[in-house]
Formats: structure tokens, sequence, C-alpha cells
């Protein structure tokens, strides 16, 4: 029940940060140590770990250039959302050109969606959680109906144990990079099984068997090996044993314990929250709505279904943890994924009932662009310049707007500070 910091000095802060990271008092980096990793998830500070060791942190903390490596991230998460929508509309049969189109405008949304924009410029994890989570949806695409059964069709089909081997991997690897993400797992393994039942006869059964055995294996044994190597179980679980995780991170350390009633009214509160920030206007609020046709039954078939369920899901496994509220970044790899739909269905509603009139398709493609590269921009020119961080009275410990990544790439402890008043 104590805060990450008090009374330890040698402890690290853990939960997620939500405010621009802000030079500390503590001097250049040389490496990244293995103690930096805490309870976080650790596959993001192994990155990191490289280019401060070339040498990248000796202009001091934060080096500017450890920022290129979330833009890097949002860009192939960018291309792989383009690549996503692409072969979607590949399988509902929507036509070269459509499916082109398709590819597009799901690769702007994902590349302009505010809340990406802002994380892809911090140090945060959220861009490589994105890239998994893309990868891993694409690939699942394989297992619309026929792709485990036959070698042709619209989209690539890999063999069920390249598919297996590969699922679990991605899926198991994800939750090294995001915690919530944790939830693809049990969804790629459903859709699996689904798979298996779907061919009662031929050799469908068998291959979606072998994929289903290939994938529980490769989870299982990425999950193992990121254990053993990084020393974390669970990242972040301990979020679960607080009423509050930022208050937790504070100079007070308000860590107490959540009771019956507080967990489920903040269970409501992050679930009221995501969706409404989804349902924004500078989130394109009617991208959300569009995606829910994916529902029906021949998009559902034909994939979209699967991808809202990856979706739905990392929602879900952030919304049951009550102590961390902050819907900017939670529901960056779900709407990603409800995006690369969205921009499907509206194609193919605008092909069912105003075929031959491609103005329409323009119309919906500029109002994304426009709206999306609105909000976008505003992220990127940034926001007004916060007083600077207050020191604590912990010896050596210094309290910080954005401890979380100060912690990361130095390995030494700070605290949240807040500004007065609050």
């Amino acid at each position: 029940g104590r805060s990450a910091t008090e009374g330890d000095p040698g402890a690290r802060p853990t939960p997620d940060d939500d405010a621009p990271a802000r030079p500390a008092p503590e001097g250049a980096l040389t490496a990244l140590p293995a103690p930096a990793f805490g309870d976080r998830a650790p596959l993001y500070p192994l990155l990191l770990a490289l280019p401060v060791t070339w040498g990248l942190g000796a202009a001091g903390w934060p080096d500017p250039r450890l920022q290129l490596l979330g833009v890097v991230l949002a860009a192939l998460a960018a291309a792989l959302a383009g690549e996503l929508a692409l072969a979607l509309a590949r399988l509902r049969g929507l036509g070269a050109r459509s499916a082109l189109w398709c590819g597009l405008l799901g690769g702007l949304a994902v590349a302009w969606a505010p809340s990406g924009v802002r994380a892809s410029v911090h140090l945060w994890a959220e861009p490589l959680g994105l890239v998994l989570a893309l990868a891993t949806a694409r690939l699942a695409l394989a297992l619309a109906p026929g792709g485990l059964g036959s070698d042709a069709g619209a989209v690539a089909r890999p063999s069920p144990l390249a598919l297996g081997v590969g699922l679990g991997l991605l899926a198991g690897l994800a939750r090294f990079a995001r915690p919530e993400a944790w939830a693809l797992v049990p969804v790629v393994l459903g859709a699996l099984a689904l798979a298996w039942r779907r061919e009662p006869a031929g050799p469908g059964p068998d291959r979606a068997g072998r994929a289903l055995a290939a994938c529980l294996v490769a989870a299982l044994a990425v999950n193992v090996a990121g254990v053993l190597a990084t020393g974390v179980i669970a990242p972040q679980v301990e979020l679960l044993g607080l009423r509050d995780g930022v208050a937790a991170m504070g100079v007070a350390g308000d860590a107490s314990a959540p009771n019956p009633g507080g967990v489920a009214a903040a269970v409501l509160g992050n679930l009221l929250d995501q969706l409404a920030h989804v349902l924004l206007p500078k989130n394109g609020f009617v991208l959300l709505p569009v995606a829910l046709l994916g529902l029906r039954g021949p998009a559902r078939r034909a994939g979209a279904g699967l991808l809202l369920a990856l979706a739905l899901a990392l929602c879900l496994a952030t919304v049951v943890v009550w102590s961390a509220r902050d819907p900017h970044r939670f529901t960056i790899a779900p709407f990603a994924l409800v995006a690369v739909v969205a921009a499907v269905e509206a194609e193919a509603w605008r092909k069912r009932l105003l075929p031959g009139r491609p103005a329409a398709l323009a119309l919906w493609a500029g109002a994304l662009v426009a709206v999306l590269g609105h909000a976008a921009g505003r992220e990127l020119r940034g926001r007004p310049e916060a007083p600077p961080p207050v020191v604590a009275s912990l010896p050596g410990v210094p309290a910080l707007d954005d401890p979380w990544s100060y912690a990361l790439l130095t390995g030494r402890p700070a605290v949240l500070a807040r500004p007065p008043g609050r």
C-alpha cells in the first residue's frame, strides 16, 4: 500500500504518464540499466537501450533524438494500417481501385490520429504496442473463411504452422510492449478455434488444429522467455491494488486501497471516457458508427468482425484497470483497428448505395483528412510551456511532470509533481 518511491530511494515509479517529457537535473545518460524495467512493460525500454548505449543520451535527458524511435514506429503503424485496410477490402471483393482507396484512407486515419501523433513525439510505448497489434491483426486475416482450408484467395495464406507461430509470437510479444495487449492472445486463440470448427471436412480441421497448437506453444514460449529475461511477470499489475495510480505517484504518496463501490464506479467511468473520446469530432466521430456496419454477416465473415473483436478486447483490458484513467492513450490501438474497418465499410456502402459516384468517396476522404489533420496539427504544435518541476524533499528524488520516462531511461527514482492547487 505505499507509493512507488515513498520510503525507498531505490524504487522506480511504474504507472503510465500523461505529460510532456521535461529536462531533469540528473545530467547525461550513458546506458539504460536493467533495473529501469521495474514493473513496466519491458520491450520499449529494451529498444531505447540501443540508441542510449550508442551515445544518444550524451546531450542530457531527454535527448530529442531518442524521440525519433516513436516517430518511426508511428510511421510503420500507419503503413501497416493501410496494408490491413487494403487486404480487408480485397476480402470484401471491393475491386482493385476501391481497395487502394481503402488502404489510403485507413493509413491516413492512423497516421493523423491525434492521440497517436501525441504519443509518437514522446517517450511512450504506445507506438510500439500499436505496431504489434496491427501486425497481429494483419496476420489474423488469414483466418477469414477459406483461409486455412485453401491456398487461394485475395489474402496471402501462410502455412498453418507459420500462421500459428506468427500469431503466437506477435500476440505474446505485444504484452511486453503494452500491458493491455495480453487481451490479443485469447481473441487470436478464439479465432483459431472457430476456424477449426468452421471447416468440419477436408484439410481445414487438421490445418486449423496445427495452427492452434502452434499458436499456444509460441505464445507460451515468448512469455516464458520474456519473463526470464526481464523478471517482469505481469507489467504494472500493482495498479490493481491502488485506488488511484496517479495519486500514488505523487509526493504525498496516496496509495490507498480500492473499495468495491469505487472500483465499479471507476470501471464505468473508464468505459464512458473511452467511448466519449472515440466519438469526439477531432477523432473523426463518424468512424466508430461506420465501423459497426462491419458486424453485418458478410463483412463480419470477411474479417471485419475479427478486427472489431481485437479492438474491443484491447479497450476492455484497460477499462477494468480502475486505478488508471487515460482514454487518450488507451484508445490508440483500438481506434486504429476501428479506423481500418470504417475505411472499408464506407467504401462498401458507397458502392452499394451510390455506384458509379466516386464524388461521395472524395467527400468522405476530404472530411476525414481535414478533421484528423487539423487535430493532429494542434498536437504537433504543442502546448504552452509549463513551470519548471518542483524538487521534493526526498533526498536525491526529484519531483517531475514526467517521472516515468525519467526513471525508464536513467534507472533513478522520481515522483510525480503536481501543479499548485491540484
